[in-house]
């Protein structure tokens, strides 16, 4: 059965007119499409046509307001990708391998994407999610500095203000999430570990915090995924009237250059992915880098993560280059001007079907 047919079957017990709601659908699609006048991903960076219908490669970004804010204040906006993943999907074999690229990896004050566009992006702090910010482009240019330093197809993309992760979750009711240890800010407020029912504003504490890891960033990616785990449950469980509700939230804080005949495909396809078939993973980077104080593991007095050569291309040749062929290491085009021969951190491989069990077991206690 058609995903529209029990909506239609709805619309029509409840004598509301069909026209109107395809009509509402329409523009809140049609809303979240970029400006006309946006810059379009270049062929260069999609998947090989050969392979169109078996897979699509989805850059999905966060885009962050800073720390100290007041949200609904523009000029506070720094308007960074705080939140980079890369969602391989395998429509042919239902399965998803979602790729978290950590905010302050580093690729250098300029980009030159030789190896796709040929174009040179800014960078203002040296770091990955200050790309988008600093060039015209925009997110296409990021699309594009992925496409070049990782070898990783790039067909679309689509951002999302960190804002709506509040209104989203507050929409639903709260979500059951597991908090895989004790957060603490170091200004008094803590979240307790163990599986929680958290409103929008402690998710966006959990997913924002990052100073309460050894690790730093890395440890945020990590805690994220158990949010991730818990919205697509409950998302898997919607129903129209949570749709609905959500439909301003979509038009106001989300934008997409998905065709919109294809989202609503790709939507509805991935109800059916068993969780045990989504993994996550993250790019390792060279664990003697990590916040380091002194000047030489640092990039021009910028605190950066640099990549891992070698064990990000055996993680993408085993799990993201399904329909690419493997690229062998020294053709992954990170920086060489910084030392890349540290002992790295690990990929963190897990499924969400684990993520789901480890929650369950702990709410059971």
């Amino acid at each position: 059965m058609r995903w529209w047919v029990p909506l239609l079957v709805v619309v029509c017990i409840l004598g509301v007119g069909v026209g109107t709601v395809l009509g509402y659908v329409n523009h809140i699609l049609s809303s979240i499409a970029p400006p006309e006048d946006a810059h379009t991903l270049e062929e260069e960076i999609q998947t090989a046509p050969e392979y169109k219908g078996d897979v699509v490669n989805i850059l999905v970004c966060g885009i962050d307001y800073e720390e100290g804010r007041t949200y609904g204040d523009k000029q506070s906006n720094d308007g960074m990708t705080d939140m980079i993943m890369y969602v391989n999907y395998d429509l042919k074999n239902g399965k998803m391998n979602m790729l978290q690229i950590p905010r302050n990896t580093l690729v250098g004050f300029k980009v030159t994407c030789d190896d796709t566009t040929g174009k040179t992006y800014k960078a203002s702090n040296g770091q990955i999610n200050s790309i988008a910010l600093s060039n015209e482009e925009g997110i296409a240019a990021l699309a594009d500095v992925i496409a070049n330093n990782y070898k990783l197809p790039v067909d679309y993309y689509a951002t999302i203000d960190m804002e709506a992760l509040v209104k989203m979750v507050d929409h639903f009711g709260g979500l059951d999430v597991y908090v895989p240890q004790d957060i603490k800010d170091g200004k008094g407020s803590i979240l307790k570990q163990g599986k929680r029912h958290l409103d929008g504003a402690t998710v966006e504490y959990l997913v924002r915090q990052r100073h309460a890891y050894a690790n730093g960033d890395l440890g945020r990616l990590n805690t994220q995924r158990y949010f991730y785990a818990a919205l697509f449950q409950r998302v898997r469980t919607a129903t129209l009237g949570d749709i609905i509700k959500l439909m301003p939230v979509v038009q106001n804080y989300v934008t997409t250059n998905v065709p919109a005949k294809d989202l609503v495909s790709l939507a509805y396809s991935f109800l059916s992915i068993d969780s045990a078939d989504i993994m996550v993973a993250q790019t390792p980077v060279c664990s003697g880098a990590l916040f380091a104080p002194k000047p030489e593991k640092n990039f021009k007095g910028h605190s950066v993560l640099v990549p891992a050569r070698q064990e990000i291309a055996d993680l993408l040749n085993q799990y993201y280059r399904v329909y690419t062929g493997e690229v062998p290491a020294d053709q992954l085009n990170f920086m060489d001007s910084h030392p890349h021969n540290d002992a790295a951190t690990p990929a963190n491989v897990q499924f969400m079907g684990q993520l789901d069990n480890q929650a369950n077991e702990a709410g059971a206690q």
